[in-house]
């Protein structure tokens, strides 16, 4: 909106120029006319560059509310991989990262949460385009998160070592963008925490989708007068 204004009165400039161009130039209107004429263009670009300014910062907002997103996404994704205090903390998660092994086990159930992470960075790429032709490092760190959509398809070929160095860049840009630094080597606490057993993998997994489940409320199918989880009112 504040453009289209801008460009209008940038029209009425260049007609108010044209106007005093046309007349006397010994005349004080056509001295006046050029006057008008300049503070109009001055006005113009003042409202072009608040617009610029302005839309810089709405995409500097939805830039961060992206990477914050996809890191809490991010961290439940490791936490059912490997373990650690199930409250969301960045150094906790680069500290994690920082011990997986080659060799470590990703069950089916985890390879579905990365596959998921890895569809929703795809889709985020592919929808913010505007955001992400500012926010470079941003958009580096959901193309890396975008590979893990094909782990399941992959397969041995995405070993753990593979998707941790993934996970690493990602968290690394994606903190940038929400400008919280990673302060690595200051999480040692977190060994205690861990666990990357294949067992603690779906039980974490298992244990968060009846966490999700216990707070839904389940209406009866018909309307019997019922309040829900009670028995039904005999009918006479």
């Amino acid at each position: 909106m504040r453009i289209a204004i801008a460009g209008v009165m940038i029209v009425i400039a260049i007609i108010i120029f044209l106007v005093a161009f046309m007349l006397d130039k010994g005349l004080q209107v056509s001295d006046l006319l050029l006057n008008l004429g300049t503070e109009v263009v001055g006005i113009a670009m003042v409202v072009a560059i608040v617009d610029w300014l302005i839309e810089r910062s709405k995409l500097a907002e939805e830039a961060q509310r992206i990477a914050w997103n996809i890191l809490h996404d991010l961290d439940h994704a490791v936490w059912v991989w490997q373990g650690g205090r199930r409250e969301f903390h960045l150094d906790e998660l680069a500290a994690l990262l920082e011990l997986v092994k080659e060799n470590d086990v990703i069950t089916p159930s985890t390879r579905v949460l990365l596959a998921n992470l890895g569809v929703r960075a795809s889709d985020m790429l592919r929808l913010q385009g505007k955001v992400f032709r500012i926010h470079k490092q941003l958009r580096h760190g959901l193309v890396c998160l975008s590979d893990l959509a094909q782990i399941r398809e992959l397969g041995a070929v995405m070993n753990a070592r593979a998707v941790c160095e993934s996970l690493r860049v990602a968290i690394h840009d994606l903190s940038s963008a929400t400008g919280q630094p990673i302060h690595t080597g200051e999480f040692g606490v977190v060994q205690k925490f861990r666990d990357a057993s294949a067992e603690a993998q779906e039980k974490r997994y298992h244990g968060a989708q009846e966490d999700s489940m216990a707070g839904q409320v389940i209406w009866p199918a018909e309307s019997t007068g019922a309040v829900p989880g009670s028995a039904p009112r005999p009918k006479g």
